[in-house]
């Protein structure tokens, strides 16, 4: 089994064929984590009352399973359940889609009023108008960390995992089954192919004409006020009427994990276009200035200048979520691609989807409503 990518979804997915018994070749042009795609950044976000359909839901609460053996099995902990407040309109995506996954698999979410809030978190507002809901299941994941942990044990179940190197392109291997795969200027033939190449997925599957668009993401780490540290205040979200997307954080990481100090600000939304292989701009400080701003009423307290900045990528569907199958005119190959900004969390389990297609060409999984069609 052949890996294209070895971010958080191939990281995975490697992990999980390795750990079944499958002979498995990785193959990424860096040397993950790196900074490169979509996988940097220290820290994402994990939810379960997920606003962007409740049919994640039942992946999430498997994702949250798998992350858990991921722990154990490696000793590194790369999840904490900080809980997280989401601050809207009370008719806004973020309020309404939470509300609905969360009364239709049960799952704890608080309506707060201002004393809860300001109990919860201090430095968070809740203007007039908008409501306020704390997911107490909710919280943040290491991400470079939890990419590490499963290349490792990938590893160390057998996966041959090389660095450098680019799959530049597949076709019908000859004989019944399998599939011919272009890494670099050779030819290897393999069982299956299982595509996680995000920002550059586009290239190699551009015969399913997905859609895929690859955005430029600026991400900021500012100074922490006193109080807003890793176990004292949960993470945040929050959602403008006149502005798109999400504007979201994190408390500040103890030095100790080796990270950039400060809280990390970012805004989900889709940005500029971006090509993954054209050098990348740096952030702005005009761009910190206008997330500062969109913020400035939820979190009066926080100001620049920025400690650290980096830019990432997303690679987005049209409609936003993403897109997991075996591709339609060769059974060996699978995929997963168009996560949108909002995939990470999901890693776990995805990889987990990935492998089955790629073993049995079937998932049990609920992954019908991700698929082409």
């Amino acid at each position: 089994m052949i890996v294209a990518g070895l971010g958080a979804m191939g990281s995975a997915a490697a992990d999980h064929l390795a750990r079944r018994g499958a002979r498995v070749l990785g193959i990424d042009p860096w040397q993950p984590p790196h900074d490169a795609g979509s996988s940097g950044g220290e820290t994402r976000l994990i939810r379960k009352a997920y606003f962007e359909h409740p049919d994640y839901v039942p992946l999430l609460a498997r994702a949250y399973d798998n992350w858990a053996d991921l722990e154990a099995e490696t000793g590194d902990r790369v999840l904490y359940r900080t809980g997280t407040v989401y601050v809207g309109d009370p008719a806004g995506e973020l309020i309404r889609g939470s509300r609905l996954a969360a009364d239709t698999h049960g799952l704890p979410l608080l309506e707060l009023d201002d004393p809860g809030l300001a109990e919860l978190h201090p430095f968070l507002r809740r203007p007039e108008g908008y409501a306020a809901l704390f997911e107490p299941d909710a919280g943040l994941l290491l991400c470079e960390r939890a990419v590490a942990a499963q290349l490792r044990r990938a590893a160390a179940h057998g996966a041959t995992l090389r660095y450098g190197e680019r799959v530049l392109g597949f076709d019908r291997a000859g004989g019944p089954g399998g599939v011919e795969v272009s890494i670099g200027g050779r030819r290897v033939r393999a069982g299956a192919l299982v595509i996680t190449a995000g920002s550059w997925a586009p290239a190699l599957l551009a015969s399913l004409g997905l859609s895929l668009r690859v955005t430029r993401q600026p991400l900021f780490w500012i100074p922490a006020p006193a109080g807003f540290e890793l176990g004292t205040v949960p993470c945040w979200a929050v959602q403008r009427p006149e502005a798109p997307g999400l504007f979201y954080g994190f408390p500040a990481l103890p030095a100790a994990f080796g990270g950039h100090a400060g809280i990390k600000l970012a805004h989900h939304h889709p940005g500029e276009a971006a090509d993954p292989d054209a050098p990348r701009s740096a952030a702005t400080a005009a761009e910190l200035t206008v997330l500062l701003r969109a913020v400035a009423p939820f979190l009066p307290a926080l100001n620049g200048p920025a400690l650290a900045s980096k830019v990432c990528l997303y690679t987005s569907t049209a409609d936003g979520h993403f897109v997991i199958d075996r591709h339609p005119e060769h059974p060996g190959v699978v995929f997963g691609c168009g996560f949108s900004g909002h995939g990470f969390k999901f890693a776990s389990v995805v990889g987990e989807a990935l492998a089955d297609l790629a073993l049995e060409g079937r998932s049990a999984l609920p992954i019908g409503f991700l698929g082409l069609r």
